[in-house]
């Protein structure tokens, strides 16, 4: 059994495909595609086969029932208290020597971009994606309590590391497409790997 935690759009056959945007609630909702066309308050095209379930809570799923855990751009919207957590409950359901896979932006890298002055201070800010309602679109402004999800914590390769192997996984840093995931191709982006760290575990 494979998770596919905080998917967005990306519903990968064969995983569980899970996520807790309102986009990912209203696409169980009949005609809900040809609403978002005409007033375009979601960039993304919301699937109805996504699991629904808030990752900040306790997951569904029993203790050592699940083999492989992918994660990408998620931890990072959640407070540190809250990816402590999440990676907590991701290591409680997974078996023994299961695999967890996390993809987040890397704070170094925008750390020193702005160091060496490739990114002016606004730039930098805008950058961290701690930032919302900053839309042309009004509605979008308006919602963007509940359709805007702002980075609330930022990671580098040795903290996200400590951090999974403190839990209880033996860690380390990958590169993109390297992995012990079969179908990892099938699952990872690679626009998404560029600036981030990725790190991948086995639960002891």
């Amino acid at each position: 059994m494979k998770l596919n935690l905080g998917c967005g759009n990306q519903v990968i056959q064969g995983w569980i495909n899970v996520d807790y945007s309102l986009g990912a609630k209203f696409a169980k909702i009949p005609l809900f595609r040809i609403i978002n066309k005409k007033l375009h308050l979601f960039d993304l095209d919301w699937d109805k086969r996504i699991f629904i379930h808030n990752l900040t809570k306790k997951f569904p799923w029993k203790n050592n029932t699940i083999d492989i855990i992918y994660s990408s751009h998620t931890l990072e919207h959640f407070t540190y208290e809250e990816g402590c957590f999440f990676l907590t409950e991701c290591h409680r359901i997974l078996k023994h020597n299961g695999i967890i896979r996390i993809v987040v932006p890397d704070l170094q890298v925008f750390v020193k971009e702005y160091i060496d002055g490739k990114l002016c201070a606004d730039q930098f800010i805008a950058k961290l994606g701690v930032l919302s309602g900053n839309s042309k679109n009004p509605i979008k402004n308006f919602l963007s309590h509940f359709i805007q999800f702002p980075h609330k914590c930022m990671y580098d390769t040795q903290t996200l590391l400590n951090l999974l192997n403190y839990i209880g996984f033996d860690a380390v840093s990958k590169k993109e497409f390297n992995s012990a995931i079969e179908d990892i191709k099938q699952i990872e982006n690679k626009k998404r790997t560029e600036k981030a760290v990725i790190v991948e575990g086995r639960k002891r």
